[in-house]
């Protein structure tokens, strides 16, 4: 009987202590909004997620700052740490899912135009998402759509809730902290995915913003340096024809100075000179040589032989070129014209020939 006893009273001294540890156990506290938000979205259908939202009404005039706005007021309002109903779990998925799928331009056209959700491919496999809508956050599949190296890793509810409000979960209270982004409206950007091989989404925004960088990953530099050499080879495109034209002298068919005419004179060049070595007749201005000295006179003797020579060469070329071109021409596509070959041999070329008579080599 004593053993008996004995046990009766531990079996009551651990229904109390059952009872205590009961009532010492935090209540899941919950308004009486947040408890009708609940049970509204758990009437949703899994892939309304218009409805979800409470966009049903403006889901062909619905901004992507709508969208934005709503998922900011729903997930706040079912977020389990700040909601204790019993399903508020499964409605904050269910709002984090539709967001998803809304928030994303390609996913939302492809709901829109057909309905269901957007990642099911077959048909099983959108029987499954119905019937568990919240599978999709778990899911991999291909970057590329070919299955290669690439991979994007579907976000969980949590991980796009931190995201959208800055990472910093309840920590920083209601006041402040990573929920100022309250108020930045439109201009609120939500990027998705991010690193190597993997594709980044972003949501609303001015301009597309980089990934958010890891704790232990050293902030980038060098970045004006990067920049200067990226745009260094169109720099050397562009400067150094210009500066090889300015020390060679080959942009100009003579360098500055008095103008010349060759062979015959040409009012008012009408001042006779000739060139030192091929003793070529060239005629200047008489009044633009007025003031120079015997040595002067010298260099632009040299200067004119120089730029003679310069452009015969260039004349000779061109003089080529078109030759080449007749004969190209005559012999057809099966048969030479021989009229066109013979107009082709008979071409004059006298820039050509008077470098041959000169003794220069073209």
């Amino acid at each position: 009987m004593s053993s008996a006893k004995a046990s009766g009273s531990d079996a009551k001294g651990g229904s109390a202590q059952n009872r205590k540890a009961n009532n010492d156990a935090p209540e899941r506290r919950y308004t009486v909004e947040q408890k009708a938000e609940v049970l509204r979205i758990r009437r949703c259908e899994p892939t309304a997620f218009y409805d979800i939202l409470s966009l049903e009404s403006v889901r062909k005039t619905a901004t992507d700052a709508d969208i934005k706005k709503a998922y900011r007021k729903l997930s706040l309002a079912t977020h389990p740490d700040k909601n204790g109903h019993e399903f508020a779990d499964e409605a904050f998925k269910m709002v984090s899912r539709a967001f998803g799928v809304l928030g994303d331009k390609e996913k939302r056209e492809k709901y829109d135009r057909f309905g269901g959700d957007p990642d099911s491919r077959f048909g099983g496999q959108q029987q499954q998402q119905q019937q568990n809508p919240f599978s999709g956050f778990a899911r991999r599949h291909p970057a590329d759509g070919m299955g290669g190296a690439g991979w994007q890793q579907e976000m969980t509810p949590e991980e796009m809730f931190q995201r959208f409000f800055g990472g910093g979960g309840f920590g920083g209270g209601f006041g402040g902290g990573p929920f100022g982004a309250f108020d930045t409206g439109p201009q609120f950007v939500f990027n998705m995915g991010g690193g190597p091989g993997i594709r980044v989404h972003q949501f609303g925004g001015a301009r597309p913003q980089r990934r958010p960088r890891a704790a232990n990953e050293p902030e980038q530099s060098g970045s004006a340096l990067q920049t200067i050499l990226g745009l260094l080879p169109i720099i050397l495109f562009f400067i150094i024809p210009v500066l090889t034209s300015l020390f060679s002298g080959s942009g100009t068919d003579q360098p500055a100075g008095p103008r010349m005419v060759y062979d015959q004179p040409m009012p008012p060049y009408t001042e006779h000179r000739q060139t030192p070595s091929y003793k070529v007749d060239y005629f200047v201005n008489p009044d633009d040589i007025a003031s120079f000295s015997e040595s002067k006179l010298t260099q632009l003797d040299k200067t004119a032989e120089s730029n003679l020579v310069r452009l015969l060469r260039r004349e000779c070329e061109s003089e080529e070129r078109t030759k080449q071109r007749l004969i190209d021409d005559a012999y057809g596509w099966i048969f030479p014209d021989q009229k066109k070959m013979e107009r082709a041999n008979q071409y004059e070329m006298p820039a050509c020939q008077r470098i041959h008579n000169m003794g220069l080599r073209r």
